[in-house]
């Protein structure tokens, strides 16, 4: 698979975050069709089961429930861009995951002033902001002068860790997602993220659920496969970036849990990066630091 956005969604269309918290708070709502539940807070990692959305393919608004707060806009390049992250459970209580392509891209970090907005809807911020302290990502991505050309979707995700607000830490406050780092060939899946091209305007956190598939990638300009990534039928554009890709919930734990985030897609299928060995070991250096860094604070 050689999903376009791969090459151009970062440089050319994700929407200015100035525009996104600029607009009204009654601003035009998204279609009808509302996807309700995502989970409960009250337990760290878990969430209720991810109903079916209305129409296959088809992203429609989420509301309640965990990804209410667990999950919101990512505001990274000095204000200038928009993409998403979720708070995952982790010992630090402090990281939330999103793509590699949003807080390193053109050989440079995008991090400095950026900042975390959870549960983000139609210019209200429930939560507030939760300024990023710092973020990882993969040696092979930060490597590469070119990333989204050169370096396969497999290594597009990223972790990054929060400031405390008022004292608190994210996780104690936000609720988290559960994290996994294997998957099956096929299973089903539900992606979410702030699209806001097209159809989108970036005002509301959106879902796709279905099944999802393993499929190699042939990285841009390459006639190999450069690895495997996640696809799924849906329909979400720029914006939806570093979005959860949530697993389950598991018929008996109901445990809900992120196995990859957004990286691109072309008009139809929507990629990940599958979660392995390197976000396993990129995860625990970051909870690690993280955690780290709270303690001699």
């Amino acid at each position: 698979m050689t999903p376009s956005w791969i090459s151009v969604w970062p440089a050319a269309a994700v929407l200015a975050a100035s525009v996104v918290i600029a607009l009204p708070a009654d601003s035009p709502a998204g279609p009808v069709g509302l996807v309700s539940g995502f989970g409960s807070a009250t337990e760290r990692g878990v969430a209720d089961p991810i109903p079916q959305a209305p129409t296959p393919g088809r992203a429609d608004p989420v509301v309640g429930g965990l990804s209410s707060s667990s999950v919101g806009v990512l505001v990274v390049d000095g204000g200038r861009h928009q993409c998403t992250a979720s708070v995952v459970a982790s010992r630090s209580q402090r990281l939330v995951a999103t793509a590699a392509h949003c807080v390193w891209l053109d050989d440079a970090w995008r991090v400095e002033g950026a900042y975390f907005i959870p549960g983000y809807a139609s210019g209200e911020e429930p939560h507030g902001r939760w300024p990023v302290e710092t973020a990882w990502v993969p040696k092979a991505w930060q490597q590469a002068r070119s990333p989204i050309a050169d370096v396969a979707a497999e290594t597009d995700f990223a972790f990054a860790s929060l400031a405390p607000v008022q004292g608190r830490l994210a996780e104690e406050v936000l609720g988290a997602q559960g994290i996994r780092f294997s998957t099956p060939d096929r299973f089903n899946v539900a992606a979410l993220g702030y699209p806001a091209v097209g159809r989108y305007d970036g005002q509301s956190l959106q879902a796709c659920d279905g099944g999802a598939r393993t499929e190699d990638f042939v990285g841009a300009g390459r006639d190999e496969v450069a690895g495997q990534v996640l696809v799924m039928t849906c329909d979400m554009t720029e914006g939806a970036s570093g979005g959860p890709w949530l697993s389950g919930p598991d018929p008996a734990s109901g445990r809900g849990q992120v196995i990859g985030v957004v990286s691109g897609g072309d008009d139809a299928d929507l990629v990940s990066p599958k979660f392995g060995a390197e976000a396993r070991e990129l995860y625990d250096t970051a909870d690690t630091a993280a955690a780290a860094a709270g303690s001699a604070a």
